[in-house]
């Protein structure tokens, strides 16, 4: 064989296990562009409004609630204010020293007499008298 002869002929083909894998053959599939609905970007709008809306008059209903009660248990402390003042006047109109002898007396009391003392070697009362 000749030079020009080796050249022409085929080169041994490889083994299987050492062959390039084939490539698959890739091709553009044109298909439609899915629809998206204007539904659920609608309703989470509306939600979203709605909340916007009923929040505050729900809140400010709840602040008004509030002060009404406030406003109810302010009253009734003013009150009791008031009636603690009366009986803390009525007190001290009782507990006087002229209020208390009369009380005394209505009960039957009378006033003590001098003090006096009792000596107990001799066993007898020196000085004071007896209440009359």
């Amino acid at each position: 064989m000749s030079a020009s002869s080796a050249a022409r002929t085929r080169p041994t083909s490889r083994p299987d296990h050492l062959r390039a894998p084939a490539v698959p053959e890739l091709r553009v599939v044109e298909g439609t562009l899915p629809v998206r609905s204007a539904v659920p970007l609608a309703v989470v709008a509306l939600l979203v409004l709605l909340i916007s809306i009923i929040a505050p008059m729900v809140i400010n209903t709840q602040m008004a609630e509030t002060s009404f009660e406030i406003r109810d248990q302010q009253l009734q402390l003013n009150e009791l204010d008031a009636e603690a003042w009366s009986l803390q006047s009525q007190l001290q109109q009782v507990s006087s020293p002229v209020a208390l002898e009369e009380a005394a007396r209505a009960h039957g009391m009378v006033p003590a007499g001098p003090t006096g003392f009792i000596s107990l070697e001799a066993g007898t009362v020196e000085g004071g008298e007896a209440a009359q």
